[in-house]
């Protein structure tokens, strides 16, 4: 396992469609997109330009094998609608128009201060689901934090999906605020790692 601090965009659209496949049940994405194939497609150019906006910003831990990634961003650098409309694929905008809308409407809901300053969270880390189960993210998530937080930094991360509240409590983290969206039919959990 490695950090790194820039990938090259043939390395980001490699782990944009390793994304879409780990998020593709996703609860955001499947409440943006219904279609399963549809929401793939999507979901890989999504998160192409989620990396892209966050390459150079934000720190990379990248499984030695190329079978996951761990993405580390400061809690209060929060990515906009502005930082989409950026985006240099214009056909993307415009093909996934009602999928973009859908899925910032149901990120816009996150509120970053319920993070304290000097706190990093992880967002996102996603593993090859022919990978999975084999303990890849938790070993990148502890890599994170056994360097982070002797640096003084503060741990978080939120979820939008429940099956995963446990996996992060295993690790360490505790639910700070919890929120459901109604219209979107979303939960969402704010974690800390709480290192006592």
């Amino acid at each position: 396992m490695k950090r790194v601090t820039e990938l090259d965009r043939e390395t980001l659209k490699y782990y944009a469609r390793m994304a879409a496949e780990s998020f593709v049940d996703d609860p955001v994405h499947k409440f943006a997109t219904k279609n399963v194939e549809r929401r793939k497609k999507f979901v890989y150019h999504f998160l192409l330009e989620r990396l892209t906006s966050s390459n150079k910003c934000d720190v990379f831990y990248v499984d030695d094998e190329a079978r996951a990634l761990c993405v580390w961003r400061d809690a209060h650098n929060e990515y906009t609608v502005l930082d989409f409309l950026k985006c240099p694929n214009w056909v993307f905008l415009c093909y996934y128009i009602t999928s973009t809308v859908k899925t910032l409407m149901a990120y816009s809901h996150l509120d970053s201060k319920v993070f304290e300053k000097n706190t990093l969270i992880i967002s996102p880390v996603f593993v090859d689901p022919q990978h999975q189960g084999r303990g890849i993210a938790k070993e990148m998530i502890k890599k994170g934090i056994e360097e982070f937080v002797p640096q003084g930094y503060k741990i978080g991360l939120e979820t939008q999906n429940p099956d995963n509240v446990g996996f992060y409590e295993k690790l360490g983290f505790k639910i700070i605020k919890e929120e459901f969206y109604k219209l979107e039919k979303i939960h969402n959990y704010y974690m800390v790692y709480d290192k006592e």
